[in-house]
């Protein structure tokens, strides 16, 4: 009996192709992810071509798969033009460009990167924060050209908040509401607060430890939780612009116009006037919390008294959280809590996006 002999096609071992990428920015956040990318970057299919700060530019080896800024400073001046005339000279929607920066300047330059077929990821808020019409155009361009503008960590650091959103719309549901805490700076200025710690004593170790800006005015006007709410309303397809948000500010008004280190001697003259705030709403079993809610096209953003046992009330550090109620998650909404803040979580959030691509 003659066997039969059946031949398979052999398996296709190409590795996957290769992401490369670029970051702009290695402070805290663009430092920690070249260090991620240099610990998993090869199993992942990652390749940094270069990085750069406000003065410099360093490009790497193609070989190299461990990153170091040690010769960043000796690397030539920082030309954009060059930058980008090199990331389009690749294969089209192979290069992903990483904006860590946080400056209007580079932000500007995504539409032209988007139309040259190359990605962009980034934590920073200024393109999605800009004029409505400035926000569609940017999408669109992203959609026209077949590639990915992503930016989950604008939103609550690492947090799985805008791609929770996205998938719900994607789905075909509808968001309702959107409320919470979305700032960890606000988180920790308020729990420690219900500690007995005095309002100027909490701002300058935030300030300290990182957690708030070093005029720590940038995040007590309430403009960084405005910025991240009026992402999410766009994502959920409404049309608004920032001065339709109603934000309040916790600056004294008497030291709003004073330089920083003015603001930081003379803000303990306001101490007496947030302990009776705050004892004032623990004799009603009650806690101050910075909430920000989107309902029915409205953004409302400011201090609320909420029950100590609340899951709001029981916030801490630098926690996070927000409740999405939807016509899906009606009776019960969606919750998404956790760190929203730090280097580390951000960096790995970056690196999710990234991961994502393609």
């Amino acid at each position: 009996m003659t066997e039969l002999k059946v031949y398979k096609k052999p398996l296709d071992k190409k590795s996957p192709k290769v992401k490369k990428l670029f970051i702009a920015g290695v402070g805290a956040v663009g430092n920690t992810l070249l260090k991620q990318v240099s610990r998993y970057g090869t199993e992942k299919s990652l390749r940094v071509l270069g990085v750069c700060n406000s003065n410099h530019l360093l490009w790497y080896d193609r070989v190299q798969g461990n990153y170091s800024l040690r010769d960043l400073l000796r690397a030539p001046e920082l030309d954009w033009e060059n930058v980008i005339q090199k990331l389009i000279s690749y294969d089209k929607g192979s290069v992903v460009f990483v904006d860590t920066t946080g400056s209007l300047e580079i932000a500007e330059l995504y539409p032209r990167l988007l139309k040259n077929h190359i990605h962009v990821v980034t934590p920073s808020k200024l393109a999605n924060t800009q004029k409505q019409a400035q926000f569609d155009t940017l999408h669109q361009i992203a959609s026209n050209n077949g590639v990915e503008f992503l930016y989950e960590t604008n939103v609550g650091a690492g947090l799985p908040i805008i791609n929770s959103i996205k998938n719900l719309i994607l789905t075909g549901d509808e968001i309702l509401e959107l409320s919470g805490v979305l700032s960890g700076t606000m988180t920790y200025l308020f729990s420690e607060l219900d500690k007995g710690a005095t309002f100027s004593e909490t701002i300058i170790k935030a300030r300290r430890l990182g957690y708030a800006e070093p005029d720590p005015r940038d995040d007590l006007s309430g403009e960084d939780v405005a910025r991240k709410f009026m992402i999410l309303a766009r994502i959920c397809g409404h049309k608004i612009e920032r001065e339709q948000l109603e934000v309040e500010s916790l600056i004294p008004k008497e030291l709003k116009d004073v330089d920083s280190t003015t603001f930081l001697e003379r803000v303990n003259e306001f101490d007496g006037e947030w302990k009776h705030k705050c004892e004032e709403a623990k004799l009603n079993g009650q806690t101050l919390r910075y909430v920000g809610r989107y309902y029915k096209g409205l953004v409302k953003i400011g201090i609320q008294s909420v029950p100590i046992s609340s899951a709001l009330g029981q916030l801490r550090g630098t926690t996070n959280l927000i409740s999405i109620r939807s016509r899906r998650y009606n009776d019960q909404p969606l919750v998404i809590q956790g760190p929203g803040a730090g280097k580390e979580v951000t960096a790995a959030g970056v690196l999710a996006d990234l991961l994502s691509i393609g």
